[in-house]
């Protein structure tokens, strides 16, 4: 039998036993908020629609970075790139649907580089994308929700089965229709999906606080992502009367057709599905465009409520002082802009995120700074405020002079990407934004020839909306070309990740079985052709499961207390795996 084993650089998955000899227990701990699809929709940020006391609170004893950006505007490899520190290109994630440890199984995360000085990693929530939770990262299994109740009215499941069944066999959302793209059930806040993790969160928080080692806890908020669901008290905070609803939009002029997204991300949703696409001869109705802003504002004012719990908890346990508090978000959100809804583009308002950092070695509390920030650069900077050492695999620059000094910068320029596929052709868009510009050039994804260009001047507008590449100074665009390449060099690129099953043409069917000797529960996932990992089959300690697939087909198996990652591939016509502890 042939058995792989993808091992943890340096044996992280046993981190317990490599942990740096005399780390220091007084060292601050992290507390790490990720807020999904969150734009810099804050009070703090000037948004005067927002109700968000809380992070507002948070803001107060921050610096708030006022031009962060992503790696790229949408989940998965944004949030990939930045839990591990590397550009996209170098991880090989670039879309939503292939696992960075697909992509490079021995790559190391921010909280299992926390772990190996001496933290106790948790997780709850959101903190990659939601397939994939990395039970490797953490020191303990990320525990499962309570059940809670349905949030939508009765009926909307035959709702949605009706709509689906009018669907045409060949749509996308024919057997994935979701449901209605809002909901304000009359419910407690820990009654809906936030409020319950954050009760988790705060246990933990707890617990964790009176241990002598430090934590690194990490709480992800999944809205303001889709769908908006939030407890009605926080609909009833905003009047959608004064919510300002964008007119007069259009897609960037004479921009590329592959530039805007299509809408797709909200047209999942049954109440969505007809909805215009940003091209379309027709606009979103005034009344509904101000309907899904009335319910994007009162998702983030449900979790600036579930945030304002966890600092109070700091509080209270006299933690604050001690403890590292940073807050980010994975991307942009268009309202409306570009008449657009969603994410997944290259511009100013997908890219732009709020990053908010508090605790011990912040010498400017409560100032704001024009410095640019990436993401990325959270990992060396947790690294540098924790004293201990930055790893020499991670491409960001610490942001530690920024919160000493306000007016430090860091970068000349921040870069975002993203990748699109139109008419079977492949496009990979890399943007630079800097103090006055944003510069966008797209390449041919196989072999990385530049296709086009799109420049904008921030010195006066920020909205994106005419490329001007062709009639400003050619040094101009020289610059910036010259400043894009250092990071980001013209090359092909390949989709397909390290791990990835290969099936035999005339191989014929394989049964591979799985035995799980270990004393926790597994999960054993098939691994696609393209690299996409399924949803897995849960196995318990002692239990067994089979799987039948053609020969060639590649299977990851995981344990949930991280310390078993083992890649097997389908090698004969039949074969058993015996899953056990080295």
């Amino acid at each position: 039998m042939q058995r792989f084993y993808v091992q943890m650089v340096a044996a992280f998955a046993f981190v317990a036993c490599c942990q740096v000899p005399g780390y220091s227990a007084t060292r601050p701990n992290v507390l790490f908020i990720a807020v999904d699809d969150l734009r810099p929709s804050i009070g703090c940020y000037g948004d005067t629609q927002a109700i968000t006391p809380n992070m507002d609170r948070l803001a107060s004893r921050s610096v708030l970075f006022n031009r962060a950006y992503c790696q790229v505007a949408v989940c998965n490899p944004s949030r990939a790139s930045l839990m591990t520190g590397m550009r996209p290109d170098k991880l090989g994630v670039w879309t939503l649907p292939i696992h960075f440890r697909e992509a490079m199984p021995d790559v190391v995360t921010m909280p299992q580089w926390f772990r190996k000085f001496g933290y106790t990693a948790v997780s709850h929530g959101k903190i990659y994308h939601n397939p994939t939770p990395d039970p490797q990262s953490w020191s303990e299994p990320i525990r499962d929700l309570p059940p809670l109740p349905y949030v939508y009215p009765e009926g909307t499941r035959s709702q949605i089965k009706k709509a689906q069944d009018a669907l045409p066999d060949n749509d996308w959302r024919k057997n994935n229709l979701r449901g209605p793209s809002t909901a304000s059930p009359n419910l407690a806040d820990d009654q809906v999906l936030d409020g319950a993790r954050t009760n988790m969160a705060i246990e933990d928080l707890r617990r964790l606080g009176k241990q002598d080692d430090p934590f690194f806890l990490a709480m992800g908020y999944i809205r303001p992502h889709l769908a908006w669901v939030a407890p009605k008290k926080y609909w009833d905070m905003h009047d959608p009367a004064k919510l300002p609803v964008l007119g007069e939009q259009h897609t960037p002029t004479d921009a590329p057709a592959y530039s805007m997204h299509n809408n797709s991300e909200l047209t999942h949703y049954v109440d969505l599905i007809k909805l215009p696409r940003p091209w379309d001869d027709r606009d979103v109705d005034t009344e509904h465009a101000r309907h899904l802003m009335h319910g994007y504002y009162a998702c983030v004012s449900y979790v600036d409520a579930q945030i304002g719990r966890l600092l109070d908890v700091l509080d209270e346990e006299g933690l604050a002082d001690n403890t590292i508090v940073v807050l980010w978000s994975d991307h942009g959100w268009k309202l409306g802009e570009h008449r657009g809804w969603g994410k997944m583009t290259n511009y100013e308002i997908d890219a732009r995120v709020p990053l908010l950092i508090a605790g011990p070695g912040v010498d400017r509390a409560g100032e704001k700074t024009e410095g640019l920030a990436e993401l990325l650069d959270l990992f060396p900077t947790l690294c540098e405020m924790a004293n201990i050492e930055v790893p020499d695999f991670v491409d960001g620059a610490s942001l530690v002079p920024i919160l000493q000094n306000v007016d430090a910068q860091v970068h000349d320029g921040a870069v975002n990407q993203y990748y699109r596929r139109l008419n079977g052709n492949q496009y990979m868009g890399y943007s630079i934004r800097t103090n006055d510009y944003r510069f966008v050039e797209w390449r041919d994804f196989s072999t990385g020839e530049v296709t086009v260009k799109e420049l904008y001047d921030h010195r006066t507008e920020h909205s994106e909306t005419v490329n001007i590449v062709d009639s400003v100074d050619a040094g101009v665009v020289n610059e910036l070309t010259a400043l894009l390449l250092e990071s980001h060099p013209r090359k092909g690129l390949v989709m397909r990740p390290k791990i990835h099953s290969a099936p035999q043409a005339n191989g014929g069917q394989g049964e591979l079985s799985f035995e799980n000797k270990t004393d926790t529960p597994i999960r054993v996932h098939l691994v696609a052709p393209s690299g996409k990992r399924d949803r897995g089959r849960k196995v318990a300690p002692q239990g067994e499961v089979t799987m039948k697939q053609k020969m060639g087909s590649v299977y990851v198996v995981e344990s949930l207390d991280g310390t078993i990652h083992e890649i097997h591939p389908l090698s004969k016509p039949v074969e058993t795996v015996v899953i056990e502890r080295d």
